[in-house]
């Protein structure tokens, strides 16, 4: 009996931290919420420092744009564009990840991860 009960208690301490890690992912998330007209573009600056940077981690599905963008327009900040697909009304999802912390030779340190939920209207 004293067994049983201690297999019931292992598998519960297992199962519950298995279920904090997944939530502990999605709480690392900041998630903003944008609404477009269909042909609108969307910007997000990130970051400009040299050894600092951005990329997509989740691509939307509807889009025409959806690009990481550093150049001259954008005064050299990592910029997140996102234009949806012509002719598209509903909801898309991306996700991108802003890297900093580098001393120039090691990777960075830090990893901010971005949600994007857009609703697109006519």
């Amino acid at each position: 009996m004293a067994r049983v009960r201690l297999l019931t208690l292992v598998a519960l301490v297992v199962l519950i931290s298995v279920h904090a890690q997944a939530c502990g992912d999605a709480i690392g998330i900041e998630t903003i919420r944008v609404s477009l007209q269909n042909g609108e573009i969307y910007q997000f600056p990130t970051v400009g420092g040299d050894e600092e940077g951005a990329r997509i981690s989740t691509q939307p599905k509807h889009y025409s744009i959806s690009e990481i963008r550093r150049n001259a327009e954008t005064n050299w900040v990592a910029t997140f564009v996102y234009q949806p697909a012509a002719g598209f009304v509903g909801s898309d999802y991306a996700e991108i990840e802003i890297l900093t912390g580098s001393d120039g030779t090691s990777p960075p340190t830090n990893v901010r991860r971005v949600a994007f939920q857009f609703g697109i209207q006519d």
